[in-house]
This record gives C-alpha cells, structure tokens and sequence, in this order.
C-alpha cells in the first residue's frame, strides 16, 4: 500500500514563539524562535515587538516568508540593555495587505543571575529505560523560562554523591530507590541546561548517611551522629536514624548526622567537592527532612534550624558554588534570607496548606531580606492518606493548579512545579511524577502563567512591599486575606507602581490549595467588573493584564477619578476575570 504523507495546511498559523534561552544576560544575543503550521503565501510578513508594560522598548527582525520558509525559523531581537528586567514580546503574522492572520506571544528575562528572579523546575529521571531525554526535555521547560533545575536523586549515596573516583567514575550507579542512574545522561542533562542558560544544582542532604556508615571496614567516627535524647548509650544501634520505605531501596535507613559538626561538615564538603571534579554542577542544592535537630555524642543539643545559616555560609565558601537549601514547612526560612544562598526555598506542610498561608510565607521572607528571591514547593493534590477521599481523576485540575500559581506568583514568588519535560509534581518524592498528567488546555495555561510570570518579573517580585488601597467589585465580595469564596485582593507597591492582584476564589468554600480529591471547581468567569479604588497616592494612570486573558497582554483601561488632597478615589470597568488580573497603577 503506497502511504501518502498528509498535506499541509494550505493557510499558515503561528502555532509556537519561545526565546532560544531562558535568561540573557544585558548585551547578549537575542534570539526568537518561531514556529507555524501551513504553507506561508510568498509575501506574508512576521513582525514581533517587545515591551514594558504599555511602552514599546525593542523589536525583533521581521521576516518576509515564502512559500519555501521551513518551520522552526528563528530571528534576532534587540532588547534594552538594563539588567534585571522583563517583557512581553507579542508575535504576528500578516498577510499582503497588513492584516494580522494570527499571533502569538512569550517572554524574555534579560538578568545577569538567575538568583534575582529564579523559576525553578526539576529532573528526576536518568536512564533510558524511564525515558530520559536531555535535549527534548530541557527544551521544552526552556518555552516556560526555567532558569534553574534542581538534579533530584541522582546521586550515588547520601554520604559520597559521586559513584567511582574521580579518575575513575563510574558510568553507572543506583540510586536510593535502586534505580538506574546513567552519567552520560547526567552529563548530557547538565550540558543542555547550560545552553539554554540554566542553572544545574546537585541535591543531595544535610546530614543523612546510609545504614552501614558505623560497621563498615572504616566506619565513620560516632561523634558525627546524632540520639534523640540527651542520657542514654552512645551507640549506632541507639543513634538517630529515618527509616526508608522507598521499593528497591539501597538502604533501609538513613542516620541523622549532626549538621553542625565541623568533622561532619568538613566531610561532606569534601565529598560535593568531588563530585564537582566530574560533573560541572553550578552548585548544591541541600535537602532536610524538617528535623529541628537532637543531641550530639557529647550530650549537649543539637540546634539544626540555628545551624542553617552557618552551614550554608561555610558550604558556598568551601566550595566556590551556588547553595541552596530547603526550609521544610518554612522553618528557618528567616536565618537562610540573610545567608549566602542564591534565595530563599522551602517546602510548604500541614499548617501551611491554605491559600493565606503562601503569602504569610512569603512575606516572611520579604521582610527578612526583601532582596532575596522566594520559590515555594507546594505539591499539588499529594494525598498519601489511607483512607482519604479517593481522587477524581488522574489529571491535574488546572483550576488548582492555576490558582494556587496565581497565589504563589501575586505573593512575589514562584513555585518549583515543572520538570522532566512536560510533567508536574505531586509529591515531595520527584521520580513519582508520571502519577498524574497534565491536559493540553493546563499546559497552554501553564504557558502563558510562566510568560506572565517572567515578563513582569520587575512589578511581581522586584522588593513589592505592601500597600495601602481599598478596593470594592460591584456585586461581589473583596477581601484582603484569602477568605474562601471572595475575590482575594493583594496590594504591592514598589517605587511609583502600585500592583492590585485580583483572584477569583468565588464558587468554593475551601480555604485549602492542595485539593486531595481533585474536585476544585473552575471559578466562575467575571465580565465587565465595575471596580472602585482608593488609596493614598495621585494616581496618573491604570493598566490591566492578566495571564487568562491574551497572552498576558497589557491594556489600559479608561478611569474615573476623584481626589481630595494627596488621595485618590478611582472607578473603572475590568473587561473579565477568570482566574487572575492585575491592576498596574502609575502613582506619585
């Protein structure tokens, strides 16, 4: 039978516009890529401008296709040169005549350090049998801007990362759960990551060593391990450990050593320096289990949470690299704001689970260091009750996942979410994100969550500190804490910007962004929104974008205003809100 190959459409359509990397540094090379679908019409036009909330500060070449243009093609862009800063770039196609036949927009991040407005994503797969594929993975986390990844149980041990020597390394090895861990593919992930710009941190834990540590044939010294109780005999069999319960596992504990040894300290350090030699990681990302610490061989306690800060300063010093280090359930997060880590990361637990809470988190962190960065793990529907409510589908529900991104990134933050490609994580156990999908509709979202995220990086996560504005919707209920059921205000101001985060937490009575049942329902849709403001500035002028909504694309809205003295009272018409707008005002 003679197969014929299906014809292309007849009409072109942009489908895809992504940078070719996911930060420039100022002056570097800008570069666009562009994809359609269809056969162009000899003539047709692309044009892509770039900008700055309404200004128009940069362009990219415009390219005259044919109907012999091959898709993917890519295009120079020109782009201000100052540091630490965003823009929407907004693509069209049109034809002969000027007439715009479809478009498409994306983002670029121009910062010389990912640390000032880190994305964080992951990887958690490294062998052929799982489906690693270094090249089509990180391009694609690429299109969402991640800047940084985060290399989850690769490592050989806990207590000696690199398998081999570093004459010698192994080419394979297996990690804790006994999965197969390839170094070419490790190598070739890391590879990758730097070409498009991205930064590649080794995990590996503070203070956990593996079962045989104290009987083997040079066991490591006692006094590094820890007991949870000051009397007591000084022994392994006694000393504080966290049993496994991972299939496969290659150790079925793992022993809390004592972080603020200097001897355990200059240990590890030296075990990270050596897995450096071999694979050219960035630097290190230090897990914890969330323990606040024990007592030492000596009796006298051990204080991990006043620890951090030291062991952190004390790492990036040895080593010369990147750290960063997981506050569990944000305990510490105070002491790491004011260390040597790139920013701030922790993960979110029990008595952090509504939606109120991300932005108490955050804002921790702002006022201990307002000039550190903030990324959240938050693991969406995670569920490891017995009998919990049975979820209600095998997907993630994007009305979950977009308003708890929402929360995260209206709070100044990001969320470590996206990795291994095109998947997403709901559990604090990486490798275990092939559980859920993501449906088409979430990953166009997602798209345009992370565009809107890194376009006005400047005006969501640049030192915003509260500010003072009453708002009200016609209709329809405002509140400033996250009560369920409302239209949850959030007011940032840096400078003579003032922001207003709108989102829609009508049409649910849950206070809570996990969603174990993955049963959230959408919010309903609000057209033409009748919105009154106040605040204590003169405002000049108001502007609306939301990432629901065209791209993200900035629009000015037309307003009424009355001021008494240095105050402002202002109405306007918001076209819609679905899930998230935001209201940018220029202020005195």
């Amino acid at each position: 039978m003679l197969l014929v190959p299906p014809l292309r459409s007849q009409t072109a359509t942009l489908t895809d516009v992504y940078p070719d990397k996911a930060r420039y540094s100022p002056n570097e090379p800008v570069r666009l890529q562009i994809e359609f679908d269809g056969t162009p019409t000899s003539g047709q036009l692309v044009t892509a401008t770039v900008s700055d909330l309404d200004r128009t500060v940069g362009s990219c070449d415009p390219r005259t296709l044919t109907s012999q243009t091959l898709s993917p093609f890519s295009v120079s862009c020109s782009v201000p040169p100052a540091d630490f800063h965003g823009y929407l770039v907004s693509v069209e196609l049109r034809s002969l005549d000027g007439k715009v036949l479809s478009s498409r927009k994306t983002a670029l991040d121009v910062s010389s350090d990912w640390k000032r407005f880190p994305r964080y994503g992951y990887l958690a797969h490294y062998n052929d049998e799982e489906g690693a594929c270094p090249a089509k993975w990180i391009a694609e986390l690429n299109r969402f801007h991640i800047d940084g990844l985060q290399f989850y149980d690769f490592q050989f041990r806990h207590d000696r990362p690199l398998a081999g020597s570093v004459q010698r390394p192994a080419s394979t090895w297996k990690d804790i759960a006994g999965r197969t861990i390839d170094g070419k593919i490790v190598s070739s992930f890391i590879e990758q990551a730097h070409e498009h710009n991205m930064v590649a941190m080794a995990y590996n834990a503070s203070y956990s060593a593996y079962e045989d540590v104290f009987t083997r044939p040079k066991p490591f010294p006692l006094q590094w391990a820890t007991w949870t109780t000051p009397d007591g005999a000084r022994t392994a069999q006694t000393a504080r450990n966290l049993p496994m319960h991972i299939p496969g596992e290659e150790t079925s504990k793992l022993f809390y050593m004592n972080q603020n040894s200097a001897g355990w300290q200059h240990y590890l350090f030296g075990q990270m320096h050596l897995l450096f030699e071999v694979y050219p990681f960035d630097g290190w990302h230090i897990d914890t289990f969330g323990d606040r610490g024990g007592y030492a061989y000596d009796r006298s306690p051990v204080d991990y949470i006043a620890g951090f800060k030291p062991y952190i300063d004390r790492a990036h010093a040895d080593l010369d690299k990147r750290i960063l280090f997981n506050a569990v359930n944000t305990s510490g997060q105070d002491k790491i704001a004011t260390s040597a880590a790139d920013f701030v990361y922790a993960e979110l637990w029990e008595d952090h689970e509504t939606f109120a809470s991300i932005l108490h988190s955050a804002e921790q962190v702002h006022i201990a260091n307002p000039e550190k960065a903030y990324v959240i793990a938050a693991y969406l529907h995670r569920n490891e009750a017995k009998n919990g409510p049975p979820p209600q589908s095998h997907a993630f529900n994007p009305s979950s996942v977009l308003l708890t991104d929402a929360t995260i990134f209206a709070s100044g933050a990001a969320h470590i979410e996206l990795g291994d490609g095109d998947r997403m994580l709901s559990s604090e156990y990486f490798p275990a994100d092939t559980k859920l999908s993501i449906s088409p509709g979430l990953h166009d979202s997602l798209r345009s969550y992370y565009d809107f995220l890194t376009a006005y990086e400047v005006y969501l996560r640049d030192r915003m500190t509260p500010a003072e504005v009453s708002v009200s919707v016609e209709g329809e209920p405002v509140d400033s804490l996250g009560v369920p059921n409302t239209i949850w205000s959030i007011a940032r101001q840096h400078d003579h910007i003032t922001v207003i985060h709108l989102i829609n937490l009508l049409g649910s009575d849950d206070l809570h962004w996990r969603d174990i049942a993955i049963s959230r329902a959408a919010p309903p849709q609000l057209d033409q929104l009748h919105v009154r403001l106040a605040l204590p500035k003169r405002i000049h002028s108001i502007g609306w974008a939301s990432p629901d909504v065209d791209g993200g694309q900035f629009h000015t809205l037309m307003i009424e205003k009355r001021s008494s003295g240095t105050r402002d009272n202002v109405e306007l018409t918001l076209p819609m809100l679905q899930f998230w707008d935001t209201l940018f005002l220029q202020t005195d």
